[in-house]
């Protein structure tokens, strides 16, 4: 047996190692959970800012042999990305992708914007700690000094919830409008009581039946909490040939059901409008959401489209196959109103892919056209039955006009431009959008959607909630404005 001093000296070793290497733990412990909230963000977004950031116009749209004109004020040099946090303490890295420097990084909370400035021909990547929402916005268009303006870089999209999806009960964002248009819409995919909650705490309500809509007016760089009873999809924007994807009720991009914006007034000749994307032999049925009336029937061949305007000012379109849904200027300048040749369509889109999933999109054929392909990690991804390989933060660009189906075997985000392609030189006007969160794209919600009572809109189902995932980022740091 050892002494009894010997085994006392050595306990009390014993006991002062193991302090130490507890606190030696503790501390390892605390550092890697703060690597892992500020070293490590779990959503991304990706884009690119376009290199020709202006448009030509005819000196005289009644006649094609006038001579083209700068419109000088079209012209840009960069754009901003703005990142609204959705949740406190929110950190956030930019990042330009073309040397892969780091651009700007900041924490920010709930409700609060962070600005972040590219110029042209820019690719950039953002990380974010939390869920957030981003907006790349045409930096011509924004007066931030301005007491009295015209106009503001409104963004042509459809907005994600705080979980990722682009429906729910909850939604966090900057609004960007000029204010006295009434240019974001509500929908409502149940009955909803809705509260918007302004940034200064002012608060407004309403409530939505199952199938009904809002249009709303909102203050320039704002930031807005929308909450609701039932869930809603909420878009900003008009029909005037700017691009946009219609996200599906059920998720994602590719699906069966969509509720979007519309118009009581198409041009009948301009080649703009709603297009209907199909892998599959599929019947598509629109709605107005006006007045519940069926308002259009027809059949989609497998791997080919349907362009259609459907008159009413909001619609709900249903397909017995899944389809994608996209509004899109064709790029032709001729039109029947205003000025026979003064028709310009363009604009910058994006949409998610899911895993193993076939996603079928419409590159216009009149225009010069790019499909960026963004993937967050290796990815393969099978184009037309083309397969390439993308590294991780890296992309595939498609520039080949028409129908195209992808595939990828990990979540990738698209990004699409388009202009027109007469004359040569034209170039790529747009005012905004929404960067969807590569990790969100596989997010199904749980929604009951309602019949229409009218015209006979499909039986009630319910759309079972499973993935998630999420969002965020970017350098003119911006904190809550203050009017």
């Amino acid at each position: 047996m050892l002494p009894s001093k010997f085994c006392s000296k050595s306990y009390l070793v014993v006991i002062t190692a193991f302090l130490l290497l507890s606190f030696d733990f503790i501390l390892f412990l605390s550092l890697t959970r703060a690597y892992e909230s500020y070293g490590q963000e779990k959503y991304t977004y990706y884009g690119y800012v376009p290199a020709k950031i202006y448009n030509y116009n005819l000196t005289d749209n009644n006649d094609v042999n006038s001579g083209w004109r700068l419109d000088t004020g079209s012209v840009a040099e960069a754009a901003l990305v703005a990142i609204t946090a959705t949740k406190d303490d929110t950190h956030i890295r930019v990042y330009c992708l073309d040397n892969g420097s780091l651009v700007s990084e900041t924490t920010i909370d709930s409700m609060e914007t962070h600005y972040v400035l590219f110029k042209n021909d820019t690719f950039f990547k953002v990380n974010t700690s939390k869920l957030a929402n981003v907006l790349l916005l045409n930096y011509e268009e924004i007066p931030l000094d301005a007491e009295s303006v015209t106009a503001y870089p409104l963004p042509f999209t459809f907005y994600q919830a705080i979980d990722g999806a682009y429906v729910g009960k909850e939604f966090v964002f900057m609004a960007v409008q000029f204010n006295i248009y009434l240019q974001y819409t509500v929908f409502a995919l149940e009955d909803a009581e809705v509260t918007v909650t302004r940034e200064d705490g002012n608060i407004q309500t309403f409530s939505l039946k199952a199938n009904g809509y809002k249009r709303l007016i909102w203050e320039p760089f704002t930031v807005y909490k929308v909450e609701s009873t039932g869930n809603i999809m909420i878009h900003s924007g008009n029909i005037d040939g700017t691009t946009f994807f219609v996200p599906s009720a059920e998720g994602g991009f590719v699906g069966r059901n969509f509720y979007s914006l519309s118009n009581t007034n198409w041009d009948t000749t301009e080649s703009y409008g709603y297009r209907v994307s199909a892998t599959q032999d599929t019947t598509v049925t629109v709605w107005s959401l006006e007045t519940k009336e069926k308002i259009l029937t027809a059949n989609v061949k497998a791997n080919s489209g349907l362009g259609f305007k459907p008159k009413a000012p909001a619609i709900f379109v249903h397909s017995d196959q899944p389809i994608t849904l996209e509004c899109v200027h064709n790029g032709s300048i001729i039109r029947s109103a205003s000025g026979i040749y003064g028709a310009y369509g363009s604009g910058v889109g994006f949409f998610g892919v899911k895993p193993d999933e076939d996603t079928p999109f419409f590159l216009p054929v009149e225009s010069y056209v790019e499909a960026y392909v963004f993937a967050s990690e290796d990815t393969e991804i099978t184009v037309d039955g083309e397969v390439y390989s993308i590294k991780a933060d890296s992309y595939y660009v498609i520039t080949t006009p028409g129908t195209h189906v992808i595939r990828a075997n990990n979540k990738v985000i698209v990004e699409t431009l388009n202009w027109p392609s007469t004359p040569e030189y034209q170039g790529l006007q747009y005012s905004g959008t929404a960067i969807p969160c590569i990790q969100t794209v596989d997010v199904i919600p749980e929604v009951t959607l309602t019949p229409i009572e009218q015209g006979g809109f499909p039986t009630t189902y319910v759309i079972i909630a499973a993935a998630a995932g999420a969002v965020v980022v970017l350098l003119l740091a911006r904190t809550r404005r203050k009017k």
